[in-house]
């Protein structure tokens, strides 16, 4: 290969759910694979904050029966902040490889605090699940997910399983851009660990079609047949690049809506893992910007990795 991605520093954000739990297992098989550390992250929202908006059945009824009970505000969250602690002793505890684990646990908004952990820190890698436990703890389901996405500047591995399991089929979507070039990337150093399927998809987007193409397409000629072998030529250039044996790449070139072709993708292959760019070609419009990313976040049932590239700037900073 002629770049070589391998993880150095990985951030597990867990709330101890099952998808959670299956996040910090694969957390630990990569770090076993490539040495890389692994430290364990539990958010508690600000109970001073939640308060009061806690209007909802659970949430609201729970911390007003607890202070009119006598404990604080500040009470309570130190007391959420020390069960936490005991269960990320406890997990780390059941971990048998030979891998690093450091637990932390962190008071704030879920996605503002791994970023900015992010930032901090230089992880390269996060893993979270997509499912709570209770109502507060749900911190990691739908906006804060996409959120990571959007401003996390490190790759982001969406775990969706609730069981733990190598991937064995692969499917990482290129637009050509270096971000998906870097998704590609370690896709392929993922699939070699796992022995996995890989499969190559690029999606011709009708509605993504450049100027100067058209204009050089000759009289008579169908502009479809004439964009789809633009595109295949492009992509077999694109695969020419990665510098590596051609038997290992199943390649794909669809015509249509790009996250629609890539969930079809998904079940036709029996996909456990997407990876994508999360910034197109243009940096603000492209086939696989953000939108498509959460788009399949909310429609896939496999796991998606999203990746970003190195001169991306987070909108948040470091707050430490």
């Amino acid at each position: 290969m002629t770049q070589s991605i391998e993880y150095k520093r990985i951030l597990v954000a867990t709330d101890f759910s099952p998808p959670a739990g299956a996040a910090m297992q694969q957390a630990v098989w990569i770090a076993t694979a490539t040495g890389a550390s692994v430290d364990l992250l539990h958010m508690i929202p600000s109970f001073q904050r939640l308060a009061p908006s806690a209007t909802g059945p659970d949430v609201g009824f729970q911390l007003d029966f607890l202070v009119n009970e006598g404990e604080s505000l500040e009470d309570l969250e130190a007391e959420a902040v020390r069960d936490a602690e005991v269960k990320l002793r406890r997990m780390i505890e059941q971990i048998t490889d030979p891998v690093v684990l450091r637990p932390a646990v962190q008071v704030g908004e879920a996605y503002a605090e791994i970023t900015d952990s992010v930032l901090c820190e230089g992880y390269d890698l996060v893993l979270v699940g997509t499912r709570g436990l209770a109502p507060w703890e749900q911190f990691l389901v739908g906006s804060t997910a996409k959120r990571l996405i959007r401003n996390c500047p490190s790759s982001v591995w969406i775990v969706k399983a609730e069981h733990f399991a190598p991937p064995k089929t692969i499917l990482a979507a290129t637009d050509f851009s270096e971000a998906s070039r870097k998704a590609v990337m370690q896709g392929l150093i993922i699939a070699e660990h796992a022995d996995a399927i890989f499969h190559l998809l690029h999606v011709v987007d009708s509605n993504d079609v450049p100027e100067d193409l058209i204009s050089h397409i000759p009289q008579g000629s169908s502009l479809k047949q004439e964009i789809i072998k633009e595109a295949a030529e492009r992509l077999d250039e694109f695969v020419e690049t990665l510098q590596i044996d051609r038997a290992r790449i199943q390649t794909h070139l669809l015509w249509g809506n790009p996250w629609q072709e890539i969930q079809r993708a998904v079940k036709d292959h029996a996909v456990d893992l997407v990876v994508m760019g999360t910034v197109g070609r243009s940096g603000v419009a492209g086939l696989l910007l953000g939108n498509t990313a959460e788009k399949l976040l909310d429609i896939c049932d496999c796991s998606i990795l999203t990746s970003k590239p190195d001169n991306f700037r987070s909108p948040l900073q470091c707050g430490r």
